[in-house]
């Protein structure tokens, strides 16, 4: 996510398949700090537009993904952020205990660390 020029993605999946997972990070939102999951597949054909404020992640479930993406703002790697993808706080169940992560995912903030920001 995208702290200042927030981007809204819109996110499908050409061949593979993944469990994505969204993460309602706008403070005033009725729905701060609840997540979303669905399943997207070449062969289900379902995308998913992940409006701006909302951190997003995915899960790959097979061994060849391709994920197209859709931004409606610029990249700007200075303003990234992200949510530990086991938080506590946030409760969400992956089908996995030890996924690979990069390095950058590696550094992420808890959900904690990011409400006092």
């Amino acid at each position: 996510m995208q702290t200042k020029k927030k981007q809204g993605k819109f996110v499908s999946v050409l061949k593979g398949s993944i469990l994505d997972v969204v993460v309602d990070l706008r403070k005033n939102s009725k729905t701060f700090g609840k997540h979303f999951k669905i399943e997207l597949t070449d062969k289900n054909g379902k995308s998913i537009f992940i409006p701006p404020g909302f951190a997003h992640g995915f899960l790959t479930k097979e061994k060849e993904n391709i994920v197209h993406y859709y931004n409606t703002n610029y990249r700007s790697s200075g303003n990234e952020i992200g949510i530990m993808w086991n938080d506590a706080t946030l409760k969400i169940k992956w089908p996995i205990k030890k996924p690979i992560l990069s390095k950058k995912d590696k550094r992420n903030l808890t959900f904690k660390q990011f409400q006092k920001k």
